[in-house]
Parts: structure tokens; sequence; C-alpha cells
């Protein structure tokens, strides 16, 4: 179990790094569209169902809000969750506890503070990225550390 617990919590931080991937390619594609193009994005453009594409900007922006935002980040991070109870990582309920609620800021409570009360809660939504990759990498790291201590355990003493 340990060593799922380290394998979804890699994964987390590795997917918290395709998301900067992921937005950054949408918002460079859309200046592209935009400066090459004459594309206008406007609110008539968004609210528009059947409008020209912005090319493949909008896989960047469908990784980074649907597939890895909405779905792949939250599921894991709950599986985490679950598998904290059993893996026996020193610290680990509570790591994985702290990246729920990280990644419930991240995905409800910024994005909504960004478009409801003022844009600037944008920018707490890439820190909190930033703290979220960094919880990941340091659960996964946790238990190979602890991995690694118990084997050693283990190993029977040399004479």
């Amino acid at each position: 179990m340990r060593s799922t617990y380290k394998v979804l919590a890699y994964a987390i931080a590795i997917l918290v790094v395709v998301q900067a991937g992921a937005i950054a390619w949408a918002f460079f594609g859309v200046t592209d569209w935009i400066t090459n193009d004459n594309g206008v994005i406007d609110k008539a453009y968004l609210e528009c169902e059947d409008c020209e594409s912005i090319g493949t900007a909008e896989w960047g922006f469908a990784i980074h809000m649907f597939f890895n935002g909405l779905v792949l980040i939250p599921l894991l991070s709950l599986i985490l969750l679950v598998v904290s109870f059993f893996a026996k990582v020193g610290g680990g309920v509570r790591l994985a506890l702290i990246i729920v609620l990280l990644v419930v800021l991240q995905v409800i409570v910024l994005p909504m503070l960004s478009r409801e009360v003022d844009p600037a809660f944008g920018a707490l939504h890439g820190i909190n990225a930033l703290i979220l990759l960094g919880a990941a990498a340091g659960a996964g790291r946790r238990a190979s550390v602890q991995s690694r201590a118990t084997q050693s355990a283990r190993e029977p003493l040399s004479a």
C-alpha cells in the first residue's frame, strides 16, 4: 500500500506540472490565433457554440480545465486519501488530507472567487498549484524514504 501511496502522490505532482504546461499551451495558442489569424475573443465569442476554432489551444484548455483539473487530479487525491489510511506512511493521512483540501481550493474555491469577486484570485490559483505540487511531491518522498527505511530494517545484519 505504501507503493500505491507513493505512486498516487507523485502522479498528482506530475499532473500539476502537466496543468502548467497545458494552460501555457492554451494561452500562447490563443495569442497566436489573435496575432496571426486576427481572431477576436469577446463575450459573443465565448457564448457562441459554433464559432471558429482557436486551433490546438483548445486542447490546452481542455486538458487544463477538464481532463486534469476536474477529473484526474481530484480523483487521484481522493484515492490517495483512502489509500493513506492503509499505507502506514508516517503523517501520510495528514498529508493526503492537506492535498485534498488544496485540490478543493484549486478546483472550486479559487476559480469561483476569480470569476465572481476579482480576477486577482487567479494569482492565488497559480500559487496554490505550486503548494499542491510541493505537498504531493513531499508525500511521495515521505513514502519513498519510509519504504527504504522499512526495507533496511528487514534485512539481516551482516557479520
